[in-house]
């Protein structure tokens, strides 16, 4: 609204209704005053008295309590002045009244502005600054119809939208009028969504998985319980057999708990420091029995000093698990396991460190992360000493259950471990590389951005 527009608003004929009423019921007193004179229930002098006491009673009250839209009224500085004054408190009881929600919410201005947005919408939306356009921070096409909706049909409008980023995240909104503009509500139901889906895709998982080991632990129970009743040979064999299937069906449930709780949370960015050089020590040393009964050396660079990483020790811990004891598992007798860790280092530098040092192996970002490229970052490079994977098996490494080449005398795994360090990596806001040569072995590399420099 303009100066000259506030102005003219103005109620510039108040004093003047003011004043005709206030001469109206003026007049009314003194006409019962005189009424009674004549009638000799009052005297003269005391109605005269009267008349006047009516007539200075209603100067007084009329001067005396002219509001502030009548002195308004003739000083156009001073409204102009006030108004603003008045549009600043209404704007900073929106700002308060926004800031105070606890869910995220967002009040847009007549123009399309976002004035006000408290800190769960900015971290949701990850927008900086004051007042952009609402295009800008959120592209929905039901959150922008349902703003249109309110402002048009002046009435709340209810709607669900999918905000699409590298993890997904689900909300239930509301846009009400509110003065002129509108206040969108929001409610985060990211929680239960990735809860519904976890258990889903547990039960489809774990049913489907469990399947194979059940059926064999099954027929071999049944044979030992009939033919091989009495064959003490058979019957170890069989029983040893039973054993593998058992552990295979505990790892199996492990790692799909470990995969539902990680997608769970998947959404949160961690904001804690962890240090993974001290893990990485910790994991090497864990996994020394394994690699020294496949005779596999494990050597580790870059671990002597602390880099400390924005994440969650445990989920970094299952990072290195997983990478660690798969180049162990893929790399041949005699062999070397190469655990590099660099820090300080550009996103760029970063993955270029972390997996993309072979210039004739094939080359795959399974998680590639905007945040890394904005910040200093941290590399770890584990490099097996393998047949190594072809190009075409690269895209689908981190699918659930996935094995390249099951036939190879691998040690059996449940194709679960590259999974689960994708979406740790997802939730960490990091990168997860792959590059790998037949003939010459695999690397798998991870890009992690460092704590902030106080």
């Amino acid at each position: 609204m303009t100066d000259n527009s506030i102005a003219q608003a103005l109620p510039q004929t108040q004093r003047s209704a003011r004043a005709r009423d206030l001469r109206a019921v003026a007049a009314s007193g003194i006409g019962v005053v005189l009424v009674l004179a004549l009638f000799g229930q009052l005297g003269w002098v005391a109605a005269v008295a009267g008349a006047c006491a009516i007539a200075g009673a209603g100067a007084l009250w009329f001067y005396g309590t002219s509001n502030a839209a009548e002195v308004l009224a003739d000083d156009p500085d001073a409204a102009m002045l006030a108004a603003r004054r008045l549009a600043e408190q209404e704007k900073a009881f929106r700002v308060a009244l926004v800031q105070a929600l606890p869910e995220p919410a967002v009040y847009i201005d007549a123009q399309g502005r976002v004035e006000a947005a408290n800190s769960s919408a900015r971290k949701a939306f990850r927008f900086v600054g004051a007042e952009p356009q609402l295009t800008a921070v959120v592209r929905r096409p039901e959150l922008l119809d349902a703003v249109a909706d309110a402002r048009l049909r002046r009435e709340p409008q209810w709607f669900e939208f999918v905000e699409r980023d590298e993890t997904d995240r689900y909300f239930s909104a509301v846009a009400a009028p509110l003065g002129a503009g509108i206040l969108i509500s929001m409610h985060d139901l990211t929680d239960i969504k990735r809860a519904e889906f976890a258990r889903v895709d547990f039960l489809a998982n774990a049913s489907h998985e469990l399947r194979t080991p059940l059926t064999s632990l099954s027929g071999f129970i049944e044979t030992l319980r009939g033919p091989a009743r009495d064959d003490a040979e058979a019957r170890d064999r069989f029983l040893e057999i039973m054993q593998g299937q058992a552990e295979r069906m505990r790892r199996l449930i492990s790692d799909l708990l470990s995969l539902s709780r990680i997608e769970l949370v998947e959404h949160r960015t961690p904001d804690g420091a962890a240090d993974l050089a001290a893990v990485i020590r910790e994991t090497v040393a864990a996994l020394g029995p394994v690699a020294g009964e496949k005779g596999v050396t494990v050597r580790v660079t870059g671990a002597e000093q602390p880099i400390l990483v924005t994440g969650v020790r445990d989920e970094l811990a299952q990072v290195a698990q997983n990478l660690i004891d798969n180049a162990v598992k893929y790399s041949e007798k005699g062999g070397v396991v190469e655990v590099a860790l660099t820090s300080g280092l550009s996103g760029d530098a970063a993955a270029a460190r972390a997996g993309r040092l072979w210039e004739e192996a094939g080359h795959m970002s399974i998680v590639s992360a905007a945040l890394v490229a904005q910040g200093v970052c941290a590399s770890l490079r584990v490099t097996d000493a393998g047949p190594g994977i072809e190009r075409q098996y690269l895209p689908r490494l981190s699918e659930r259950f996935y094995r390249v080449d099951p036939g190879r005398g691998l040690r059996p795994g449940t194709g679960l471990g590259l999974a689960i360090v994708k979406h740790v990596v997802q939730r960490h806001r990091g990168s997860f590389l792959v590059e790998s040569e037949p003939g010459r072995g695999s690397a798998f590399g991870v890009v992690l951005p460092m704590v902030p420099l106080p």
